[in-house]
């Protein structure tokens, strides 16, 4: 008995399942023709895109240039590389009295911040706790 009880209530979950699936989007499709997939093998190739290459095998882009642009010469980089070298002596250097210095000043505007910050939030603070306060009485 107990066994058809089960056998009946599995039936009745199964038929209510199908049909509560049947009600959102109909399995068998009737105004649509069915939609497959396309195979991978129908994608196209790989091929060339047109671009035409020299001799070499690089491709053309514009118009090839006739000759090389001329190099800079000896005495322009001789030159180039004194001025590099004259603007890095030139430059103050950071010493380690001048680095203490600058980090010391920064400490000091940190230390004046966070003390203001410390100020404002304790009078606001305090409007805050006494209305808090008479709100509990």
């Amino acid at each position: 008995m107990i066994l058809g009880v089960r056998a009946v209530r599995s039936t009745v979950t199964s038929l209510l399942l199908v049909l509560s699936l049947s009600a959102c989007q109909s399995f068998l499709p009737r105004d649509e023709a069915p939609v497959t997939l396309p195979p991978l093998a129908a994608a196209p190739g790989v091929s060339s895109s047109g671009q035409k290459l020299d001799e070499n095998g690089y491709p053309i882009i514009g118009r090839m240039p006739r000759a090389a642009k001329p190099q800079a010469t000896d005495e322009a980089v001789q030159r180039t590389e004194q001025r590099y070298a004259n603007a890095g002596a030139r430059a103050p250097g950071n010493s380690e009295a001048s680095y203490r210095r600058d980090v010391s000043e920064l400490e000091a505007i940190a230390a004046s911040q966070r003390a203001e910050a410390d100020r404002v939030l304790a009078t606001s603070a305090a409007p805050a706790d006494a209305a808090a306060s008479s709100r509990a009485q």
